[in-house]
Parts: C-alpha cells; sequence; structure tokens
C-alpha cells in the first residue's frame, strides 16, 4: 500500500497508484464542504472558463515543483479547495506547534499490541487490512474564523419563550442569565469572592431505594431563585425547547412518558442551573449522559432563539425610525444577551470514542437531519477495537474504540444543520480533552496562545472525571485557569449586546459546572468545592455504601485483611508521614510479621511515593526488591514479573496507574501490603484476588496469607468505598489502630 502524505497548504504530493483510487472518502468529504459551506458565499464570476483559468493560475503556483500530469483534473478542484483554506493564516504556525509538539502514533492495527501478547499482536499485524489515517494533530482543532461561515437562517423557533413577564420568570434560563440584576450579582461578588464567606447547607435529603443522599449548598447572601422544585414524570413537563423534547420522543421513547426517579431527581438540578457532582457508580449506568446532553442542546437552542429573537426586535425599530416612526420609540432598546464569543458549552472527556459516542447522542437529541463533516469526523474519532476479552468489563469500557486523549473539536448549530469541525470562534459547543485543550491554551510561545473561544462558557461538563484523573489531572487545572477568563482580543463582539456580567469578569459566578464520576476522589471534589462560585447552588450526590454493598463484601475470600491506621496531622503532611511510619514501623516488621520469605507485593497508588519507597529500599536495605511502574517498557514488565513469579524476587513494587492501563495478574502473591488505599475501588477486590490465585495454585495457604493495609483518617472518603459507610468512621476516629476483618 502507498504510504499517504498528508497535504498542507502550498504544496501538493500526488499518488497515482491503485490503492488511493480506491480510497476517495477525503476528496468527497472535501467537495461536500465546498457544496454546502462556501459556494453561497463565493463571488459570480462572468464565465467559466475564466473561473477555470484563475484556478489553474493558483495551482500552479502551489504545484511548481511536482509533477502534475497524471492527476490533473483531480488538482484542479483540490486547489480550489486549499485556495479557501489559506484563509486564517494567523493561526497556522500554532497549529503546525501542536503537530509536532504531539503527535498522534500511528493507528493499531490490533489493539492487543497494547496489552499483554504482544507477540500474538505482531503476528497479526502482518495480516491486518489498512486503516491509514492522515491524522498527526489535535483531532478537530480549528482555531482560525472561517470567513465563508454559511448564511445562517435568522429566524427564531416557534415555540420560543413569549415576552411576557410570566413567560419569562418562568422558563431557568432567563431567570438566571438574563432576568438577574446586576446590583445583585456585585453584593454577592464581594460575598462569595472578595471576603470567601461561607456557604450553607439549604437541605440534606437521602435516597434509600436510589442508594444516594444529596447535600444542597446555597450562596452566602442569598441564591438565584429556582423555578420549580417538582421532579416531573414526563419530558415534556420540563421547560425544553420543542424540538428537542420531540427528538427524545423519537430516539428514547420508553423514558418520555416517565422518566426514572434517579434521572428526575438528577434532571431537575440540572434544569436550574445548579451545579452537579454526581458518582454514577458503574459505567454500566449511562442514563445521565442523555440528561446532560439534553439539557446543553436547551442551553444551545434558547441562546439562540434569544439573540435572533432580539435582533428582530431591533431590525423592526431600526425600520421604524428609518420610516419616520413614533417620537417615543425614538429610544432604541437594549438588549444584553450575548457573551463575548459564541461557545456557551465546554465538555471534556478522556478518548476519541468518549466524543464519538456524545456526538452521536447530541445528533439524535439535536433532532437535525444534516451534519457536515460526518465522514472525516468518523474517520479521526470512530474505530472497532476492543480490548482483550480477558481483561474486566470496566477496562474494556474504558478502552475500546479509539482511546488517544489528544482531541479538540467544536460543534456549531443552526435551524437545518449541525457542523462539525466549525471553528472554535463560531461553535455553540466544544468538545475536547483536558490535555488537547491545554496545548492550546498554553501554547509554548506566548504570542500564539489562544484561551478567547472559551471566555464566555456557561455550561461547563467534565464527564468521565475518573478516566481523566488517572491520564493527567494537571490539565484539568489548566482549563479551569483559563475558563471565563476575560478574552485578550474581543473578535468583532458587539459590546452593546454583551452582557454586564460578563464585561464586569462575573461570569464565573453563573457558570454551570457539572461533573461526572464513577466515585468521588478529592480532585474531583474540589472542584465543585473550591473552583466552583455558581449561585445557584452547589448539589452533591453521594453514594449509600453499607457494609453488604461496599466492595469488601464482594471478594469471596475468607482472607485476613488488616487496617493499619497512623497518625497524620494534615493532608499536605500526609504523604511525609505515611512515608515516615511504613520505614519505622512496617518495613522492619514486614518478612518477619509474613509467614513467607517472598512473594510480597506492595502496591502503592502515588507515582511519588512509589518512587521514594523504591529509592529508599534500593540504598537503604538490603532487601530483595523488584519495582514495576507504568514507565516500565514491556520487556521488563515480563521479566519482572516471572522472576517474582519464581521467587527470584523476594518484593515487588507495583503502581496503580500500571494496574489502571494494563490490569496485570500478578502471580505468585502470597502477601499483600497496601501503601494506600486504591483510589479506584474495584483494583482492592483484584489485588485481593491475587492472592486467591496462588491458593488456586497451592502455592500459599490461605490462613496463613494476608493483607495489611495503611490508611489515615484523611482517607476516610477512599475508605468508605472499601468497608462501607457505617465502618469508615470508626476506623478513622476509633482508639485502636489496628483492625481486622475476614
Amino acid at each position: 500500500m502507498a504510504k499517504q502524505v498528508k497535504r498542507k497548504s502550498g504544496s501538493r504530493t500526488h499518488h497515482a497508484s491503485e490503492s488511493d483510487t480506491k480510497k476517495p472518502k477525503l476528496k468527497q468529504g472535501r467537495k461536500q464542504l465546498r457544496t454546502v459551506t462556501r459556494t453561497a458565499r463565493r463571488p459570480d464570476r462572468d464565465a467559466e472558463n475564466d473561473e477555470e483559468t484563475g484556478y489553474n493560475d493558483e495551482r500552479e503556483k502551489l504545484d511548481q515543483s511536482e509533477d502534475e500530469s497524471d492527476e490533473e483534473k483531480e488538482g484542479n478542484a483540490d486547489a480550489n479547495d486549499d485556495l479557501q483554506e489559506d484563509k486564517g493564516k494567523a493561526y497556522d504556525a500554532l497549529l503546525t506547534l501542536l503537530k509536532s509538539d504531539h503527535k498522534e502514533p500511528k493507528k493499531q492495527k490490533n489493539k492487543a499490541s497494547s496489552y499483554e501478547n504482544t507477540e500474538e499482536a505482531d503476528a497479526n499485524d502482518e495480516n491486518d487490512d489498512d486503516i491509514d489515517i492522515e491524522d498527526d494533530e489535535i483531532a478537530g482543532v480549528n482555531v482560525a474564523l472561517d470567513k465563508d461561515e454559511e448564511i445562517e437562517d435568522e429566524s427564531a423557533d416557534e415555540d420560543d419563550i413569549e415576552d411576557t413577564v410570566k413567560g419569562l420568570e418562568q422558563d431557568p434560563f432567563e431567570v438566571h442569565f438574563n432576568l438577574i440584576e446586576d446590583s445583585y450579582i456585585d453584593t454577592e461578588e464581594k460575598l462569595v469572592i472578595k471576603e470567601r464567606e461561607k456557604w450553607s447547607i439549604e437541605s440534606k435529603n437521602s435516597y434509600p431505594e436510589l442508594g444516594y443522599s444529596t447535600l444542597m449548598q446555597v450562596p452566602p447572601g442569598s441564591s438565584i431563585p429556582i423555578t420549580s422544585h417538582t421532579k416531573k414524570l414526563s419530558i415534556d413537563k420540563y421547560p425544553l425547547k420543542k424540538r428537542v423534547q420531540d427528538a427524545w420522543g423519537k430516539h428514547f421513547p420508553s423514558d418520555f412518558e416517565e422518566l426514572s426517579e434517579l434521572d428526575r431527581t438528577l434532571l431537575e438540578p440540572m434544569l436550574n442551573y445548579v451545579d452537579i457532582n454526581f458518582p454514577y457508580k458503574s459505567f454500566q449506568n449511562t442514563s445521565y449522559r442523555k440528561l446532560y446532553a439534553l439539557h446543553a442542546l436547551n442551553h444551545i437552542y434558547k441562546t439562540r432563539d434569544r439573540i435572533i429573537k432580539n435582533s428582530g426586535k431591533l431590525h423592526v425599530f431600526k425600520e421604524t425610525m428609518k420610516n419616520g416612526g413614533p417620537k417615543f420609540e425614538s429610544q432604541e432598546p437594549e438588549f444584553r444577551d450575548q457573551g463575548f464569543t459564541r461557545p456557551k458549552v465546554l465538555i471534556l472527556l478522556p478518548t476519541r470514542n468518549a466524543c464519538y459516542e456524545l456526538v452521536e447522542l447530541i445528533i439524535k437529541l439535536s433532532g437535525l437531519e444534516q451534519q457536515e463533516n460526518k465522514k472525516k469526523f468518523n474517520k479521526q474519532f470512530f474505530a472497532k477495537e476492543v480490548p482483550p476479552e480477558n481483561k474486566p468489563s470496566d477496562f474494556r469500557d474504558s478502552f475500546k474504540g479509539n482511546n488517544n486523549d489528544f482531541f479538540c473539536i467544536g460543534l456549531k448549530f443552526t435551524r437545518k444543520t449541525l457542523k462539525l469541525y466549525s471553528s472554535f470562534y463560531s461553535s455553540d459547543i466544544i468538545i475536547a480533552s483536558p490535555i488537547g485543550l491545554s496545548m492550546i491554551l498554553e501554547n509554548p510561545d506566548k504570542k500564539k496562545r489562544q484561551y478567547d473561544f472559551i471566555s464566555s462558557i456557561e455550561v461547563l461538563i467534565v464527564d468521565r472525571a475518573n478516566q481523566i484523573e488517572m491520564q493527567n489531572w494537571e490539565n484539568v487545572s489548566t482549563v479551569m485557569k483559563y475558563v471565563n477568563k476575560i478574552p485578550k482580543d474581543f473578535h468583532d463582539a458587539d459590546f452593546s449586546r454583551i452582557r454586564m456580567w460578563s464585561i464586569n469578569d462575573q461570569s464565573k459566578l453563573l457558570r454551570q459546572t457539572l461533573i461526572f464520576s464513577e466515585f468521588l476522589t478529592p480532585n474531583i471534589n474540589n472542584l465543585i468545592t473550591s473552583k466552583s462560585f455558581n449561585l445557584a447552588g452547589k448539589m452533591k450526590f453521594k453514594p449509600l455504601i453499607n457494609s453488604s454493598t461496599c466492595i469488601m463484601n464482594s471478594i469471596g475470600l475468607k482472607l485476613k485483611q488488616i487496617f493499619q491506621r497512623f497518625e497524620s496531622p494534615s493532608p499536605l503532611q500526609d504523604p511525609e508521614s505515611r512515608f515516615k511510619f511504613f520505614i519505622n514501623s512496617v518495613l522492619p516488621s514486614l518478612i518477619k510479621s509474613s509467614s513467607y520469605s517472598n512473594g510480597i507485593l506492595i502496591f502503592i497508588p502515588s507515582y511519588y511515593d512509589y518512587l521514594r519507597v523504591k529509592h529508599y529500599m534500593k540504598t537503604s536495605t538490603k532487601l530483595n526488591v523488584g519495582s514495576l511502574d507504568e514507565y516500565s517498557s514491556q520487556s521488563k514488565t515480563t521479566r519482572v514479573r516471572q522472576q517474582f513469579q519464581s521467587g527470584k524476587i523476594d518484593i515487588l513494587l507495583y503502581t496503580e496507574r500500571l494496574h489502571y492501563f494494563r490490569r496485570f495478574e500478578i502471580s505468585g502473591v502470597k502477601t499483600l501490603l497496601m501503601y494506600g488505599l486504591p483510589s479506584i475501588p474495584v483494583f482492592y477486590k483484584e489485588l485481593v484476588r491475587f492472592i486467591g490465585k496462588s491458593v488456586f495454585k497451592e502455592q500459599c495457604d490461605l490462613d496463613l496469607a494476608f493483607v495489611k493495609i495503611l490508611f489515615s483518617k484523611w482517607d476516610a472518603v477512599t475508605l468508605e468505598r472499601v468497608v462501607g459507610n457505617e465502618r469508615a468512621p470508626a476506623l478513622c476516629n476509633s482508639v485502636n489502630e489496628l483492625f481486622e476483618f475476614r
């Protein structure tokens, strides 16, 4: 198969091989883009011959260093396309830098090569068919403004809000963003931001049948009024645009007449623009994604229709005045209905496959039958590969499809069309991975940094936050630093239409933040606790985990499990206290207390703790220690695992991130020491079952093997997932420091 070369502005490489003729998809997509989007704004020419001559002149300049005799006709069309794409070269340098800094690896023909059986994967690669992706940049990046954007249909929906006081006051969108008083925001800014007064608890509720409790917090002073406290059964009873309601009824008819109790509990505060922190417990629970996709689309449509309707009123006023209207109408009406830039919803996701699934859901709920650039999107974001069958089900779900974590794509909605790959400044929704977006926000060249396009975000959604945390949480912190930041350029914004709270840098007081994760962690909690200032309030969902539903109760082994608490004065000093307790109290007696001199696995959640422990054990002890982490090569991983299994290595250090990305089953484990509790609860069960595997192979005795876990009172949230809500407080606050379970 001939190697494909990515085309760049100013150069062209033609391939006359047979394989190229079999792949016309990219060219069809470019042709459709020209037809749908650009021809509408292209100036007319006097004659067809003049048009062809103009294109050929430009093509000769572009192709002067190459042979153009084989594909002249195709070259003419491609040159036409390149001429249109060359507008906006101001950001070419940015994109080039991003390409060079973070190139996407070639798409693997067989995903097994990403896991354990590399020999089998290599053998399969030889027989695999071609899927060659010309994609070595952040997928979806389109920063520059497209001057040839399609002219929109400037007409509002028939179901638009009536301009009556009653109608406006009943709509949460209008109450939260358009009817709020500037004086109220100024007062709350002083209390919330400057004086940092404490938020109060408005209500606590428990839903045992749902397995959740909720905590509602409101800002000091007073919160934005909630328009409705009643959970409605049918989706058409909620304040939603009719087109989204109809699309929901078409694609999810079973949920149209009666939503589930959990969905109603979640949807009511969501539509009232309350911040939400929701742990969905299991990857199999995906109904919440339909709700936030519905909410995002409803917000986009209401924003668009309000702007269009107000623009129509301004047009009528100007026409009336032009024709000599009455004097009492000489004062031009003022409509504050916009932000600095168009994008209003930002969604952070961990992988391209997660983005693909969400976009497919948005397409269903949008009610739009036409999509631009759908083929290109499928090529960059969709893949059929799945992890091996022997991996756990949650692992297979996390890493299925295209698990590349480098993308940032804009979605633009018109009355009839959803445009994928729209320029960021003309998009309504931006979907990105934290690393893909942070590479744009913090370009090494300060002159080329771009962050203005997220200056007016009104709904921020972080989904599958636990997967993002395992990648690198620092990228989320980077994004949070730039969201709602006053732009450095104003991109032709109409200041007479920009809301005053945007101009006054108060957008974060009205931005809604929705966080969805499988379980809660300190980093995830911090997004709502410390980085959310939404005046509508914050609602935190907490799973109810008792002794019968906790992860420890699902192991299926009557194995001795010892929980050892150590004293730690503060969360900041916890790593130091843990390390000192480990080297002074645990390590000296580790081999003596164990019935076996080898087969000791030490699981360390934090990579920084792992490096510290590894260095100490290598330099300050004579123990026979091996180590494996997420940066270990495949050859070292295989060698060390075999040596540990055969007893040539007595103690093995093992990190949580390595287990997350590879899900190894370590053989030969007879004693397990957890330096800290795993943040992912299912890991506790999997690690303990390593000993069960050794017992099954008769390598150790179940009565002699044991698990020991180190924890402090600051691990209460993680501890609850392992032992349950009832036991965790006792373990953290009891006089005793040692607890044993079987």
